[in-house]
């Protein structure tokens, strides 16, 4: 039993040694460029290791991505939690997700998204991935907006339109960085949201536009 234990923790310390190196070697290469020969030598582990645990390059992309995503959706899980104990506002939840969204995670999954829209089996990869980690923000992003006004519909769209909007933000972010422009952006979309009634208070109303309001915060 115990021989049984030890090499079970033995192959989950692999695994992880593994995914996190080739999260490493998407970052410092990009995918197409990644070999299994990179990745082992990263990890320290052999080859043979290496295919033992993942037989093929899809799989352990497949492993990588799942990884950092659910990372990602502990990550934002917390900072729901935190907003809810009064930790966190709304606008410090926006800024936090522009940070993650310029970080690993997004540079991993821009990747992806580039490398997939030419081969089929990293689509493969991607779409069900993705989609789940979609659905996961959408569930922390139902729970967060308070405002009973807006349809399960339109708190998607808004998160959607917000995912959207970071995500550009964080691509321009490799060409262009631009700390002014993005705070005042992010400030734009803050006013936006709580003019259509989105927050994460019960008692927020529409707010009118007030630039004025917005610079004394800053």
């Amino acid at each position: 039993m115990t021989k049984r234990q030890t090499q079970e923790e033995r192959s989950r310390q692999t695994q992880s040694r593994v995914k996190q190196a080739t999260i490493e070697c998407i970052l410092e290469k990009g995918i197409r460029a990644t070999s299994t020969v990179d990745i082992a030598r990263k990890a320290g582990v052999s080859r043979g290791a290496l295919l033992h645990q993942y037989p093929s390059k899809e799989l352990l992309m497949q492993a990588a991505l799942e990884d950092i995503l659910n990372r990602e959706v502990e990550s934002v899980q917390d900072m729901a939690t935190r907003i809810k104990a009064g930790e966190l506002d709304f606008e410090t939840m926006l800024q936090a997700l522009h940070e993650h969204f310029k970080g690993d995670m997004y540079m991993v999954t821009l990747e992806f998204l580039t490398t997939a829209r030419t081969d089929p089996a990293i689509k493969e990869v991607l779409v069900p991935l993705a989609t789940t980690f979609n659905a996961s923000l959408e569930q922390i992003w139902e729970q967060l907006v308070m405002n009973a006004e807006h349809s399960s519909h339109e708190k998607r769209v808004a998160l959607n339109a917000t995912l959207c909007m970071m995500r550009g933000m964080g691509a321009q972010s490799i060409w262009r960085e631009d700390p002014a422009l993005y705070r005042d952006m992010l400030l734009f979309w803050k006013r936006t949201l709580l003019e259509l009634g989105f927050s994460t208070s019960e008692n927020t109303k529409r707010v009118p536009h007030n630039d004025k309001n917005d610079r004394d915060t800053e």
